[in-house]
């Protein structure tokens, strides 16, 4: 082609110029960033409007459902921490040291995953075939499928759903909106995330709200009975806290339901695993036909020749 300088097609220079021209303030101050040098700017406010999600967090009822139904058309899943060793979701989150979770899921170029800011430049962790851990050759934004979230140290149950932070709860020291200090907890920037994207329904699984030393999460890991004790005293901190969000999520139309079994999370409605798939996946659950969508199908078109003969 020589020289010949590309040309823009002007049917797509006219569509973005009447979008700009349409665009709305932004319904949500929430910024996301690209991974450095260049830590670009992004709004995914609204990305999935109007759809529900699956948020699957780490409690042994996890494995106590058929996951497999996740699998439908229609479904979107985001888990945190180390449960997507359970099952692969779309989207992922964390807020502790990234070198406490396994890094194929951090090299898996299929999972969208939402960092805190200040882990970009963390070491990754990588097992040893004895189970002890090194440090990985990579760090965090050198993995695929990264956005990183400010997050902030404080927690206002009317405001939880609005401004430009993420919060996962309160510093030690300060006392928060319902006079909690401390607590803070992956599930609560995870929800946050998940309403910031647009899902109007968030579908909770493996929530289950209590710890003890028989029943610690859905995979294998070891905890000490202080860490035990300190679980459970972080679920009822987060249910006070769920109390005093209802009324909030209802005011901005967000759903939480509750479908893990034998959850001791009692704020949010319940519903069976299999009911929730199916709400779900109903708009694309219906059968496919794949003839006649690039040019009219003559199957179709026959019968309409005749009646007008």
């Amino acid at each position: 082609m020589g020289g010949a300088a590309v040309r823009e097609n002007q049917s797509d220079i006219a569509a973005l110029q009447a979008g700009l021209k349409a665009r709305k303030p932004a319904r949500d101050g929430l910024r996301l960033y690209t991974a450095p040098p260049t830590f670009e700017s992004v709004s995914l406010s609204g990305f999935y409007r109007g759809r529900s999600a699956f948020l699957m967090l780490s409690g042994p009822s996890l494995k106590q459902i058929d996951l497999s139904l996740l699998d439908a058309r229609g479904i979107v899943t985001m888990a945190v921490n180390n449960a997507w060793s359970v099952r692969r979701p779309t989207l992922w989150t964390c807020v502790d040291d990234p070198g406490r979770f396994i890094d194929v899921g951090w090299k898996d170029p299929g999972i969208l995953k939402f960092v805190p800011t200040c882990m970009w430049d963390k070491r990754l962790k990588v097992m040893n075939p004895d189970g002890t851990l090194r440090n990985s050759a990579f760090k965090v934004h050198q993995m695929p499928g990264v956005l990183f979230f400010r997050r902030s140290d404080h927690f206002d149950h009317e405001r939880f759903l609005t401004g430009d932070t993420v919060s996962w709860g309160n510093d030690a020291k300060n006392p928060d909106s319902l006079g909690i200090t401390g607590k803070r907890s992956v599930m609560l920037v995870a929800l946050r995330l998940l309403h910031y994207l647009g899902f109007s329904t968030v579908y909770l699984l493996g929530c289950d709200f209590k710890m003890d030393a028989e029943r610690k999460y859905a995979f294998d890991e070891h905890r000490a009975a202080n860490a035990i004790r300190h679980n459970n005293v972080l679920y009822d901190s987060l249910t006070r806290r769920f109390e005093a969000l209802k009324p909030h999520f209802e005011k901005h139309r967000f759903r939480v339901v509750n479908c893990s079994p034998a959850s001791a999370l009692e704020v949010f409605e319940k519903m069976a695993f299999e009911d929730a798939v199916k709400a779900a996946a109903s708009e694309c659950g219906k059968p496919i036909r794949t003839d006649g969508w690039y040019e009219p199908n003559p199957k179709a078109s026959a019968p309409q020749q005749e009646a007008a003969r």
